[in-house]
């Protein structure tokens, strides 16, 4: 997708593309295709760029309750950006699981904590 495409869409066109990317990324990751967890991730990233460009990074809040431990996984990481104090124990929880989830929060949790995480 496009920069200009990432402008033109509504807030709500760039959270379901947020979603969608993070499925895709789950299903990728799982099944080791780390080309698509890459094109997933830059789905990610752009409507992440674009919804904060536009000062509308709560419209992720409410994935942290999703019931897909990939997208809380992806918008707790975010929200400790923008709102750490509901990020941050999402993540907790979910570094507290097996898998691959689990060590992506483990992993966003120690950069963020030493100040080396980077946001898109």
């Amino acid at each position: 997708m496009s920069t200009r495409r990432f402008q033109k869409a509504s807030n709500e066109e760039l959270l379901q593309w947020y979603v969608e990317g993070a499925v895709e990324s789950g299903r990728a990751l799982n099944a080791g295709d780390s080309r698509s967890a890459n094109r997933a991730a830059d789905k990610i990233s752009a409507a992440y760029r674009e919804l904060r460009s536009r000062g509308a990074t709560d419209q992720l809040l409410p994935l942290l309750q999703s019931q897909d431990e990939t997208i809380r996984s992806f918008a707790a990481a975010h929200a400790l950006e923008f709102a750490p104090e509901l990020g941050e124990p999402v993540l907790l929880w979910i570094a507290k699981r097996p898998g691959l989830n689990g060590l992506a929060a483990e992993y966003a949790l120690k950069t963020w904590r030493e100040g080396t995480l980077k946001f898109p």
